[in-house]
């Protein structure tokens, strides 16, 4: 199974057909569809942290981008975004 799927990445590879690199690099909207993201104090704010789905571009060009989960930074109250107040609220 394992020599078959080698075969089949390396046929792949030479058609121009490449992986999108995800876990560890800086979230890039191109390639790369966030699901949603986890705080995470050990990482800093914008990085891939899961890669749920691999992505593929095929000589430059996006064919399925990577479904990811991005790391929120620490998760501090601070940091929260302002809510809309709802009408009768402020």
């Amino acid at each position: 199974m394992e020599l078959t799927l080698k075969g089949f990445k390396d046929s792949l590879s030479k058609s121009g057909v490449t992986e999108v690199p995800a876990p560890g690099v800086p979230f890039d909207p191109r390639v790369h569809e966030a699901v949603y993201e986890v705080n995470d104090d050990q990482t800093p704010d914008g990085i891939v942290v899961q890669e749920l789905q691999k992505g593929y571009t095929l000589n430059g060009r996006l064919l399925r981008p990577a479904i990811v989960v991005v790391s929120k930074g620490r998760g501090s109250d601070s940091n929260k975004r302002d809510e809309i107040p709802r009408e009768g609220q402020v």
